[in-house]
């Protein structure tokens, strides 16, 4: 009797870790996929600008008004000077959101000892900064061999020399726009240019991974990221301080306004 309760118990924790691989890997099948479709757009709702005091229902109410995407901005006060959050927040947020790209930007020294926690909590992407270690390759591999879509961040002072070595293995770049944990000005135009030598860099490899863009998006300056060529937009404030985030979220992609829609429209054809 106690080796069939046994027997039974193991198959349901490995029937269930089964499913939560199963689930990972069609979610980044699915965002590996997409990224690859001329004029696909997705939002990318920063989590740290949520209201914590009702964060399931903020979550809701974006993923609910079309956000594909949570990005979840990790910060170890050491490589960016504040600190945020950790796997746990992703942990208990998983399991309410099975159909929603979990998006980790990782701003920690030495990443290599932090992707495990973050894999296990439920990540899909996990993005790290070339800066934080002296294995990148290393770091990107064994994301990779999670089962997950790997990533890389470009800060402001970052020159795009520093990755693309590691162009090939990654599903996502990231270019701030502001230096992370510091705010203050965004760098519009080294970021524009930033953006569109990547863009070239990668079409002349037959490389697709998302361009993300991250720091004071808005519905003001998506369609110039957009136009030199970033896809995923990580928007914090204009997402979460409207009211109505569907109308939010639609207007960063170009669909809230006919005049926004065709001005995006044109910077695609």
């Amino acid at each position: 009797m106690m080796a069939a309760r046994t027997g039974a118990l193991l198959f349901s924790v490995l029937y269930a870790i089964t499913c939560v691989h199963t689930t990972v890997a069609s979610r980044v099948d699915a965002l590996r996929a997409a990224s690859r479709i001329s004029g696909r757009i997705v939002v990318s709702p920063s989590v740290a600008k949520a209201d914590f005091y009702k964060l399931g229902s903020d979550l809701q109410a974006a993923v609910d008004g079309g956000a594909e995407w949570l990005h979840f901005s990790v910060q170890d006060g050491r490589m960016v000077p504040k600190i945020s959050f950790g796997a746990p927040v992703i942990s208990s947020l998983r399991p309410h959101f099975p159909d929603t790209v979990f998006d980790v930007k990782l701003g920690v020294i030495e990443p290599e000892h932090r992707v495990g926690d973050f894999i296990k909590a439920g990540a899909d992407i996990i993005s790290v900064h070339p800066e934080a270690t002296l294995q990148l390759p290393a770091v990107l591999n064994k994301i990779d061999e999670g089962g997950l879509a790997s990533g890389v961040v470009l800060n402001p002072g970052t020159p795009l020399a520093s990755v693309e070595h590691v162009l090939d293995l990654v599903d996502v770049v990231v270019v701030m726009l502001v230096n992370p944990g510091y705010g203050g000005p965004k760098y519009m135009k080294a970021a524009l240019n930033k953006i569109h030598s990547l863009r070239e860099m990668c079409l002349s490899r037959g490389t697709t991974p998302w361009i993300e863009v991250d720091g004071g998006v808005s519905a003001k300056n998506a369609p110039e990221l957009i136009k030199a060529g970033a896809n995923a937009l990580v928007a914090g404030g204009s997402v979460f301080s409207a009211e109505d985030k569907a109308a939010a979220i639609a207007e960063l992609t170009g669909a809230g306004s006919e005049d926004h829609q065709r001005e995006v429209s044109k910077i695609l054809m």
